[in-house]
């Protein structure tokens, strides 16, 4: 029954979207509707055909970008219109918006009464790259603005509640750098405040969809528990994080929609990450540590007797588990991905390795000799491998993995980097207390005397400019498909969502707890 119902409110939706004028701001923000309602998935094809025909009719430069967003000087239109292209990976310039400026290069402050248009036009900044500095520009007026004249400036027009959750909102984490999943659950309590929201097809759709795919999630869930508890590792490594329910939450985040049927396994991957990362960081001796290393380069379990008991059953959990996904991936997708798992988990245990080696010598690294070696050990390439290697409807080729393997994708690296220092943001006090090597912010004081507060707004510029790189490399990397890329920005947007509150994954705090209660426990009414 409700697989019908959303099939018939589907096809409602996809007449309304096609019966839309192809450059009506009406059609736009049913775009941006659907896809913060987190139904974009359902209508792929038919948001980029409206897509392609408007950029089809639209002015560009001699590098074939669009040069002008044909929008009647209306800021929101313009600034929703660049947002949207660029997310879908059109080359939009950034001078559509030097018609909002004056001739000396700053923004009109006619603008300053027009909340919503300096609203799209912050959230369209955050799709900045580098270079880009109007849209720098852009992104300094609007949060100032927002922050601090923004409340005048809805007190003074008729109460809009929503407007102003929306602004409250962004200015705290900007659209572009949330997690989907989390925003569609937010923006359906939000949406159905608007007058006569209640009998719109599309809530009713977003609705029954969100609470269709939650269910499940939550059969996933079941069945990666029943694993977990079976393995048994919680119970007999006392000293490892138990955090099954993090691990698939963050999982989920990377890919939510119902046809990625490859949520356990990823979970299964997040949860060895953390136990093993636990045997380095707390508890391994030194010695240990360089057996274990050692075996897992090896992957040989006839070599393992030498290791402690609580080595023996971490190795094998994870000898067993990645062995088990390369069987499946054979048998699936005719592809041996072995080789490349064994080499990816090796890699992981030796940048584990050096930091253990760090820490026993007291050694605080220079921040560049941490980064390097801190892209691997914050987990990202192994997660994105695993990631490339189980999503459905992926070739996998030989090229592809060599690339992966070699740290030649830049979309790779500056999406584990984004990983790395949001936990760092997050957890670094408490990890040293704990016993864990200097992260990135007390390397920085240490090489270069700064104090903390400063060398935090140092790593939350460096967050900002690897952003940009992202956006920048997002819809370049043609060794993969689209799908994939986006899976590699959405462990960034989880990654800024997890760490925003603090240790998202290591701390069982109430900021995760209802992210989690509300993607995976209670439905929508």
């Amino acid at each position: 029954m409700y697989s019908w119902r959303k099939q018939e409110l589907k096809e409602e939706v996809k007449q309304l979207l096609d019966n839309q004028a192809v450059f009506s701001l009406a059609r736009l923000e049913l775009i941006d509707d659907l896809e913060r309602l987190g139904l974009g998935y359902l209508f792929e094809k038919e948001i980029s055909m409206a897509l392609d025909f408007m950029a089809s009719k639209m002015d560009v430069d001699d590098n074939d970008r669009i040069s002008n967003i044909q929008m009647n000087d209306d800021l929101h239109a313009t600034a929703l219109s660049f947002r949207l292209l660029r997310q879908h990976g059109y080359e939009v310039s950034q001078d559509v918006f030097k018609r909002f400026m004056h001739q000396e290069g700053n923004f009109m402050e006619s603008d300053h009464k027009d909340v919503k248009g300096m609203l799209s036009l912050f959230e369209a900044s955050n799709l900045a790259v580098k270079g880009e500095s109007i849209l720098e520009q852009a992104r300094t007026f609007t949060s100032r603005y927002l922050k601090v004249d923004c409340i005048k400036g809805i007190s003074s027009m008729k109460p809009d509640l929503l407007l102003a959750e929306l602004v409250d909102r962004s200015l705290e984490l900007p659209l572009h750098l949330r997690a989907p999943r989390l925003e569609a659950r937010w923006y359906i309590d939000q949406y159905q405040k608007r007058e006569d929201a209640n009998d719109h097809m599309l809530l009713q759709l977003a609705k029954l969809d969100f609470n269709l795919v939650q269910s499940i999630h939550q059969e996933e869930l079941i069945e990666t528990w029943k694993w977990w508890n079976n393995l048994g590792l919680s119970n007999k490594l006392r000293f490892s994080r138990d955090r099954l329910v993090e691990c698939f939450f963050f999982a989920m985040g990377l890919f939510s929609e119902p046809h990625f049927r490859c949520r356990t396994k990823m979970t299964k991957v997040n949860c060895l990450i953390i136990t093993i990362d636990d045997v380095y960081d707390i508890y391994g001796t030194l010695d240990e540590l360089e057996l274990f290393t050692d075996a897992v380069q090896r992957w040989d379990i006839d070599g393992i007797s030498q290791l402690p008991y609580y080595m023996k059953l971490c190795f094998l959990a994870l000898y067993n588990t990645i062995n088990e996904i390369a069987y499946e991936t054979l048998k699936e997708k005719s592809f041996d991905s072995l080789p490349c798992l064994r080499k990816a988990w090796a890699d992981q245990c030796k940048s584990f390795l050096v930091e253990a080696k760090w820490y026993n010598s007291r050694y605080i690294p220079t921040l560049e000799e941490y980064m390097n070696n801190a892209l691997v050990s914050a987990g990202g390439p192994l997660i994105l491998l695993h990631a490339y290697l189980l999503i459905e409807r992926q070739e996998i080729t030989t090229d592809a993995l060599e690339y992966f393997l070699e740290s030649k994708s830049s979309l790779i690296r500056w999406s584990s980097l984004i990983l790395r220092l949001t936990d760092d943001l997050a957890t670094s006090t408490a990890e040293i207390q704990r016993g864990d090597v200097p992260k990135s912010i007390q390397c920085y004081m240490n090489e270069t005397g700064a104090s903390e507060e400063v060398a935090r707004e140092y790593i939350k510029h460096l967050i900002n400019e690897t952003w940009k790189k992202m956006n920048e490399e997002q819809h370049r990397d043609s060794k993969f498909t689209r799908s994939f890329n986006l899976i590699a920005v959405n462990l960034a947007r989880m990654s800024e969502c997890v760490f925003q509150y603090g240790d998202g994954l290591g701390v069982q705090d109430r900021a995760t707890k209802a992210q989690v209660l509300s993607l995976l426990v209670e439905p929508i009414v």
